[in-house]
């Protein structure tokens, strides 16, 4: 969808964004940007862009902020070449993701800082939406509002896979911006037409807000009156979010300028006659003359009545003329020529007409099935591999590389060599153990899959996603749990899917056969190694030489034991360099950290954090 717009529609905006009732920070940000270049705006159109912040992760305001304007700017940099807007946009909002991502890893300490987005961009006859979360956008056609977004929700995946979630689970998001470091992009797009609306909301509007009342809204008033009423009847319903509308109106002014058909045939505009006045005119015809062109203009009159009183003769009169202009443009540029030019065939004025008829409605048609057809969803990967979409799991808990996550009660949990069902089975994870994620395909079957490590680091292997469905609750580095805006959203499995359940932790180990007094072969069974300390807290990956420094003011060890401190204190912010560890004691991990002033001492992984 790359034509040029030579047709551009006229495009009107209203756009409003608002607290709400019950929140105290608007965390929705909304932009628009109309390019003041005539080229810049026939090549790549003009572009709105809506993003919620989310709720429970810090800075969602900051997040959405950063979307808009990201966006914003990134679809019109010169420096990308490609003048398709669907790849544009598809690529701006994974720039707009990348941006959101680093800024929450750039907090100390680092955290998630998310948002959803949804943009739209009207070229020509063309709209593109993009969209990242459960922001929707609807056309307007008709009296009928279509929804173009898909809400990237617990509840439309597990309605994909077939599956029942609890209530509460239902509008968890499993995609948004800033979240991971890629992201995957919803794109759609369509011709549009004359008359059409498109509306981008928050769901602070479509909470309270049916569809069929937007369009009563937006269509039976001006624009700007239709997103002030909207976002007054969502307060007035509860306005428990955040509210944001933007309403973009597409009018065809061609149309508005319509020539007038008295025209075609010689008179002035009806209005230019009810108002011209009359002019006395000389006349030098004779009486019987004048009776003549009365007569005539009588004639005239009467077969004009009839032509606007037969709608099949005015379209097919109105046809032959225009054929005939367009003989009388190629006859007068042959003058001159030797050659003759051809006789064309005429259509009767009737037939023509009804063939003429039958062309737009077919043209009419054809353009509903291709709007149709466009409309349905188009995933783009963005086309620099920065932005490698990351697919959403088919079941189980949205884990990432690098997430600590602890065991859930309940069986253990198996686990395999590779990424499938049937590799060779490894160590099962069990219950009340905190392990932590070191890779993740999403590839194999029955996924996703994820390589996993225990926190004292001993053994690694692959358990799949739908095993560890309610089994998972996400901690951090120090073994607290994270708050229920930071968990993964968990999607309920197939039945299939789920592998059957481990029946042991560690399998006995069999020595070779020994002859018994009697001379009977025998079995020794050697029991199981004796449990390493469970630390409720992972093992940071540091290595001598790493600069840390202390979190707050502590006691120097001589040995990794609480009960040997006794080296003199350090204060809160000062530096050193790790030696050796890490060591497992009692319940933390311990490393030695030779301090500036040459103190060495034993400090508990707890205390201490990377230095700047």
């Amino acid at each position: 969808m790359s034509q040029p717009p030579a047709d551009a529609l006229d495009v009107r905006v209203a756009m409003l964004t608002d607290v709400g009732r019950s929140r105290t920070q608007n965390q929705d940000a909304i932009g628009r940007l109309t390019p003041t270049d005539p080229d810049v705006l026939h090549r790549w159109g003009e572009i709105v862009v809506l993003a919620d912040g989310v709720g429970g992760l810090p800075a969602g305001d900051l997040a959405s902020q950063y979307a808009v304007s990201t966006i914003l700017s990134s679809y019109y940099d010169e420096e990308y070449t490609d003048d398709d807007p669907a790849r544009r946009l598809a690529r701006a909002v994974a720039e707009a993701n990348h941006v959101v991502y680093q800024e929450g890893q750039a907090q100390t300490p680092p955290s998630k800082m998310a948002t959803t987005v949804v943009a739209a961009v009207i070229r020509g006859r063309e709209l593109v939406i993009a969209s990242v979360g459960d922001s929707p956008a609807f056309l307007l056609r008709d009296g009928v509002a279509r929804q173009l977004t898909r809400a990237h929700t617990v509840e439309n995946v597990a309605r994909e896979a077939d599956a029942e979630v609890p209530d509460e689970l239902r509008h968890k998001l499993v995609r948004a911006l800033g979240t991971q470091p890629r992201v995957q992009v919803d794109v759609v797009s369509g011709r549009v037409r004359d008359g059409d609306y498109v509306v981008l909301c928050s769901d602070g509007l479509t909470r309270y807000v049916t569809p069929e009342e937007i369009v009563a809204h937006v269509t039976e008033q001006e624009i700007e009156g239709a997103v002030a009423a909207l976002i007054a009847l969502a307060n007035e319903r509860g306005g428990a979010d955040n509210i944001s509308v933007i309403v973009l109106a597409l009018r065809d002014e061609s149309l508005l300028h319509a020539p007038d058909p008295m025209q075609f045939w010689g008179h002035p505009r009806r209005a230019e006659r009810a108002t011209r006045p009359d002019r006395p005119r000389p006349s030098t015809r004779s009486a019987e003359q004048a009776q003549d062109a009365a007569a005539l203009g009588e004639a005239w009159q009467g077969a004009w009545r009839f032509v606007r009183s037969n709608a099949v003769v005015a379209g097919g009169s109105m046809a032959a003329l225009l054929l005939a202009f367009v003989l009388v443009m190629l006859a007068l540029a042959r003058l001159g020529g030797d050659e003759t030019p051809p006789t064309p065939t005429l259509l009767p004025p009737t037939q023509h007409t009804a063939t003429a008829a039958a062309a737009v409605l077919l043209t009419e048609e054809a353009n509903l099935a291709a709007t149709s057809a466009e409309i349905a969803r188009l995933t783009l990967t963005p086309p620099t591999a920065t932005y490698t979409p990351s697919p959403v799991p088919t079941s189980g808990p949205m884990l990432e590389s690098g997430t600590w996550f602890r065991v859930l009660d309940g069986e253990p949990i198996p686990a395999y060599a590779e990424p499938s069902v049937e590799a060779e089975a490894a160590t099962p994870l069990q219950a009340d153990a905190n392990y932590r994620v070191t890779r993740v395909n999403h590839d194999a079957p029955r996924g996703p899959w994820y390589q996993v490590v225990d926190n004292l680091g001993l053994e690694m292997r692959w358990v799949s996603g739908p095993s560890l469905h309610q089994r998972v609750l996400a901690i951090d580095a120090g073994g607290n749990p994270l708050p229920e805006g930071l968990q993964p959203p968990d999607v309920p499995p197939p039945e299939e899917y789920l592998p059957p359940t481990a029946t042991s932790a560690l399998p006995p180990t069999i020595t070779p056969a020994q002859t018994s007094a009697t001379g009977a072969p025998t079995t020794a069974t050697v029991p199981a190694p004796t449990a390493t300390p469970n630390i409720t807290y992972g093992v940071e990956n540091w290595t001598a030489g790493v600069r840390v420094q202390a979190k707050l003011a502590l006691d120097l060890c001589s040995a990794p034991n609480v009960h040997a401190c006794d080296l003199g204190q350090v204060a809160a912010g000062e530096t050193g360099v790790i030696g050796e560890g890490p060591v497992a004691s009692g319940e933390h991990w311990w490393w030695e950290v030779d301090f500036a002033d040459g103190r060495k001492g034993w400090v508990a992984q707890v205390l201490l954090g990377l230095a700047p």
